[in-house]
């Protein structure tokens, strides 16, 4: 289902959840991401559920709960370029950017071109 993302990386993340739970037009723009920002792509989040979601007093409705986005890694801001630039080049137009990680997700129902912060 992937070519630079194996089933031990989901394991990882925060939650842990599986390859399968991720959309797969969403990890085909992935590999895109990847192959264009030429570094690696270290997850921090991937799949959530609406339960765990729930539970950590978020509504249910992000979009990590429809498998079309991710948190990835970032420690630098040379790598923080790299990732975003890839990701708007290839049509992804969801970003978050915090200060130890860039969202990225594929929702088409929410606001579209936007790139928003998480440094409150």
């Amino acid at each position: 289902m992937a070519k630079y993302f194996v089933e031990r990386e989901f394991q990882k993340c925060t939650p842990a959840c599986h390859l399968s739970d991720m959309d797969p037009a969403f990890m085909d723009m992935l590999d895109r991401v990847r192959e264009l920002a030429g570094i690696p792509l270290v997850l921090n989040s991937a799949y959530r559920s609406k339960a765990w979601e729930k539970a950590h007093g978020r509504p249910g409705t992000s979009t990590h709960c429809k498998g079309q986005a991710v948190d990835i890694r970032c420690s630098s801001d040379a790598s923080r370029y790299r990732i975003v630039s890839a990701a708007v080049r290839l049509g992804l137009c969801r970003i978050g950017i915090g200060k130890t990680y860039v969202h990225i997700d594929a929702d088409r129902d929410k606001t579209q071109n936007v790139i928003w912060h998480y440094y409150d």
